[in-house]
């Protein structure tokens, strides 16, 4: 370890590459831990639902209503089979999910990595905001926002 690298340390941050990654606020953590407990309970919500044979329809296990546009279209809406995929995901289902709908088996994926984030830097006791500030949020969320006009579309000839 270099002398500056030791210095940070003391100070409390790590270089990693060019970059430090500080050491985390006890606000910080908290919030993180909040959002890690968020995370688990999807993935755990994911786990307990049963995947609707349908490939669409198992977000009725929730109490919430049918697709309001599937019923007066006979179409999917744009988050048609999410639930499913996530779920079917959560089971261990990979490609059906990915068939189902590839927007739901990207929200586990990112949920499950998001949790594996987090867990590392609570562990760490390293703050993820300077992540963020450094590369922002805008390109990620239209990448996102692409690939669930994509599903929708990949959905809307497969159902």
């Amino acid at each position: 370890m270099s002398e500056a690298a030791a210095e940070g340390e003391m100070a409390g941050t790590v270089e990693v590459g060019r970059r430090s990654w500080p050491r985390s606020t006890v606000g910080e953590r908290a919030g993180q831990t909040v959002l890690l407990a968020i995370l688990l309970g999807g993935i755990g919500l994911g786990m307990a639902l049963v995947p609707a044979p349908e490939g669409h329809g198992t977000h009725c296990q929730l109490g919430l209503p049918p697709c309001g546009m599937m019923v007066m279209t006979g179409r999917p809406c744009p988050t048609c089979g999410v639930t499913t995929a996530y779920a079917l995901a959560a089971h261990g289902r990979f490609v059906d999910a990915l068939v189902t709908q590839p927007f739901g088996l990207a929200c586990f994926v990112l949920t499950a990595a998001a949790a594996a984030a987090l867990a590392a830097a609570l562990a760490a006791r390293r703050s993820l905001l300077p992540l963020v500030a450094t590369y922002g949020v805008a390109a990620p969320a239209l990448a996102l926002l692409l690939l669930a006009l994509a599903s929708w579309a990949y959905t809307w000839w497969t159902m």
